[in-house]
């Protein structure tokens, strides 16, 4: 009787290739693409070498295919993916101004420049009771009027 693997790729009952040690895959098409994929794979996270020459290549194909090229030929070859496209970007833009929320934050107390009458400081809010605060962006943070005679820094 000769010996018998099963292929963990297919699952298929096969003869095993007496010349392979440890054989795991058939020899349909499909399933040696899967024996290479998992080679290549292990090899990627395994070996540094093989990883860099990997990027190395991919980088020069990159270079030699741009996106903006392919994007450009995918859109002068399908006007109708453009005009679909430019109809939802239309109806998204109408809606984005219908929804037009005020603004939760004053501007104004959230300034880039130091001010020398009042210290801010950003800290997280537990409780709401214990402090006059101001939501900021729908996070539970809040900003903290402090007393004017603490340093300031």
């Amino acid at each position: 009787m000769t010996p018998t693997i099963t292929c963990i790729s297919c699952g298929a009952v096969v003869p095993r290739n007496p010349r392979l040690k440890k054989q795991k895959y058939c020899s349909a098409k499909a399933c040696q693409k899967a024996m290479r994929r998992s080679w290549k794979k292990k090899a990627y996270a395994k070996n540094k070498s093989y990883r860099k020459k990997h990027l190395d290549r991919q980088a020069i194909w990159r270079e030699q295919r741009p996106a903006h090229a392919y994007q450009q030929q995918y859109r002068e070859s399908h006007p109708e993916y453009v005009n679909r496209n430019r109809e939802l970007q239309r109806t998204r833009n109408k809606k984005r101004q219908r929804a037009q929320a005020p603004m939760i934050v004053n501007g104004n107390s959230l300034s880039l420049q130091p001010s020398s009458d009042v210290t801010y400081a950003v800290i997280q809010v537990k409780k709401l009771k214990d402090c006059k605060w101001e939501l900021v962006h729908g996070y539970n943070a809040g900003i903290i009027r402090a007393r004017e005679d603490l340093p300031h820094y």
